[in-house]
């Protein structure tokens, strides 16, 4: 049995999916007190999470965290400390990992506090790390979501910021994770980065995900100034899978229990 752990700075999300037979799918939030370190909030949903009280042969952590993106070509696993800490700047001590792309030929860089390893180790035992936004760029480099050959732009809102790429095809051309506090912001960054890539806002496609409540007013706005703003509905996108039927369940982590 798997369990999912999707970790965010306001909430740890919980997932098993049995796909086997009917499938079957258990999806849990835990909202963080933040108040509270990590630890005390993993103890407490261990009491408080139903899903918790059964035994997992793996776990699966995906760590909503920024990434820098290093083409495979161009990858030394040697070089992954210098690389991170050159493009950031922890301020405490992170344990490094790195994820590859395969349908885009990149790797992702990504960090989690070592506090946040050791607590996640004490309590689920050994568990494999993923940086969240890994299956999101996989899946849509792999899924033709455009009418055109051409680049298309991805905006997908959560956790209060947005990441925005840009594919041609199946290679990515950029990405960036913004913080945004308004929609405004989002305007500021989108349009700004489809300016320095001469993007044409009257011909690209962008293509907006999230849970509904978060994507629905970015495509509101996007389409004041962008001719061709689309939703990316999970249900019709995963043949409306029980895993993208339910209520709640970030973007991301869909992607990854489904390829899983």
């Amino acid at each position: 049995m798997l369990l999912h752990i999707r970790i965010s700075d306001t909430d740890i999300c919980f997932a098993h999916y049995e796909k086997t037979g009917s499938p079957e799918f258990q999806f849990q939030p835990y909202h963080v007190r933040p108040q509270a370190s990590l630890t005390v909030n993993l103890r407490l949903a261990m009491q408080q999470v139903a899903l918790l009280q059964q035994q997992y042969e793996r776990v699966e952590v995906y760590a909503n965290a920024p990434v820098t993106p290093i083409p495979l070509v161009e990858f030394q696993e040697e070089d992954v400390e210098t690389t991170y800490n050159f493009c950031f700047s922890p301020d405490e001590k992170r344990r490094i990992f790195y994820d590859t792309v395969p349908a885009s030929n990149v790797v992702f860089l990504f960090a989690l506090a070592e506090s946040t390893c050791h607590t996640l180790e004490e309590v689920f035992g050994e568990v494999r790390y993923t940086s969240a936004l890994t299956p999101v760029v996989q899946h849509f480099a792999q899924k033709g979501l455009a009418t055109t050959n051409d680049r298309r732009l991805f905006v997908y809102t959560h956790d209060g910021v947005i990441d925005v790429m840009v594919l041609d095809d199946s290679r990515l051309v950029m990405l960036n994770t913004y913080n945004v506090r308004t929609l405004t912001d989002v305007d500021y960054y989108v349009f700004n980065l489809a300016r320095h890539l001469a993007l044409n806002m009257n011909e690209t496609p962008i293509f907006v995900a999230g849970i509904p409540s978060l994507r629905n007013p970015v495509i509101d706005e996007l389409q004041k100034y962008a001719a061709r703003v689309y939703p990316v509905n999970p249900s019709a996108e995963f043949n409306r899978s029980i895993v993208s039927t339910t209520e709640g369940v970030p973007y991301d982590l869909m992607c990854a229990v489904l390829r899983s």
